[in-house]
């Protein structure tokens, strides 16, 4: 049976390129991503910059803040998988193999995808990705977003 889960930043100060959301799948699970809010918190720059979802084989353990992936359903498991945000030394183009979506974005506007069922991004088990800002902000940013995602088997 799948579980839901959402991972949530709140307020994250953003000065540079980063990765600002990373998440690996469990080594024994499918995890399918549901939808992906980015937003401004404060300020009015008004700039277009790019947001990328990748595939990557870079392992991000270690780096950024590490986010809990809650249940959407109270009494549902944990998640087996790892998510962590505000990766400030994200990974190079190489390492990112398969680029799936790529948006520029008018920041202030906000970054929101929500697929369609049969246009869902799945990993495969260990599988990663990463939503990346890929250009440096003019200014500080501060920036607030959730991803919805399933664990399907484990």
């Amino acid at each position: 049976m799948s579980r839901m889960y959402v991972a949530s930043m709140d307020h994250v100060s953003v000065t540079a390129v980063c990765e600002l959301f990373y998440i690996a799948a469990p080594s024994d699970a499918v995890v399918r991503i549901h939808e992906i809010k980015i937003t401004q918190d404060e300020g009015e720059t008004s700039e277009q910059l790019p947001l990328r979802i990748f595939r990557t084989a870079t392992d991000q353990t270690g780096k950024g803040t590490l986010l809990t992936g809650r249940p959407l359903s109270v009494g549902d498991t944990a998640f087996g998988g790892e998510v962590i945000t505000t990766i400030l030394t994200g990974a190079t183009f190489a390492a990112e193999t398969t680029m799936l979506l790529s948006e520029a974005q008018n920041i202030l506007n906000g970054f929101h995808i929500l697929p369609t069922p049969e246009c869902r991004i799945e990993l495969s088990p260990s599988g990663k990705l990463v939503v990346k800002l890929d250009a440096a902000p003019s200014a500080t940013l501060y920036i607030s977003g959730y991803m919805i995602f399933e664990e399907i088997g484990g």
